[in-house]
């Protein structure tokens, strides 16, 4: 138990500092800002935030101070492009990979490895994946390094209506982003990987297995974010 010590690592040349001026092809960096929210909400010191450019030597440079902390986290960078370097650079440092993706969506291309007493998870892209990979890898971690106990661990639970009827179309569980209210689960918003408004509004998850399909008023199991 006791304290972690947390780093976040950004990749990616088309993130631009909040506030700079767009240019074409470019998108605000708010990754590291929605991962230091995450690790605060479960108690974690985060010690050091930076962004790197898809280029191996200045993601090295940051890896090799970022080993020293108890959780690295990076964000973006890895998958398998040309230009998602993580994997590589984690190779080159010495890093090893335990797991290389996971099947859940949204959130596939997720990595979890580790460099001497660091663990070091690689969360996707885009933010909504971003956000439930932390919540569903990350943060009961996290919680266990300081020495929570196992009902501890996953998001609090409840039950509720749906309103609407739901279908995952996917080979992969589905974590759909909505809203309860008086014991009734809505959907927000559009359900893609990159689409922050609908997660902004959301307090709950509804876990849809593979090609299943669920009528308007089922009850359902509900993780409820606090």
């Amino acid at each position: 138990g006791g304290e972690v010590r947390a780093a976040i690592i950004t990749t990616g040349d088309e993130l631009i500092q909040p506030g700079g001026s767009l240019g074409a092809g470019q998108i605000y960096e708010s990754n590291s800002v929605l991962v230091q929210a995450l690790f605060e909400k479960c108690g974690t010191n985060v010690e050091a935030v930076e962004h790197c450019p898809d280029e191996l030597p200045s993601l090295e440079a940051a890896l090799r101070k970022s080993f020293e902390h108890d959780v690295l986290v990076i964000v973006g960078g890895v998958s398998v492009g040309a230009r998602d370097l993580v994997k590589p650079a984690l190779t080159s440092m010495g890093a090893q990979t335990d797991l290389w993706r996971v099947s859940v969506k949204p959130g596939k291309p997720f990595l979890f490895g580790r460099a001497s007493q660091c663990a070091i998870f690689g969360l996707p892209g885009n933010p909504v994946s971003a956000f439930m990979t932390f919540l569903l890898f990350v943060r009961p971690a996290v919680l266990r390094m300081m020495g929570a106990r196992e009902d501890q661990l996953s998001l609090p639970t409840s039950k509720a209506e749906l309103t609407e009827e739901v279908q995952n179309r996917s080979d992969r569980p589905h974590y759909l982003r909505g809203r309860v209210a008086d014991g009734r689960f809505t959907p927000v918003g559009l359900q893609e990987s990159h689409a922050l408004y609908g997660l902004s509004r959301a307090n709950a998850l509804l876990r849809i297995a593979p090609g299943k399909f669920l009528p308007k008023e089922t009850t359902v199991p509900i993780l409820i974010l606090d």
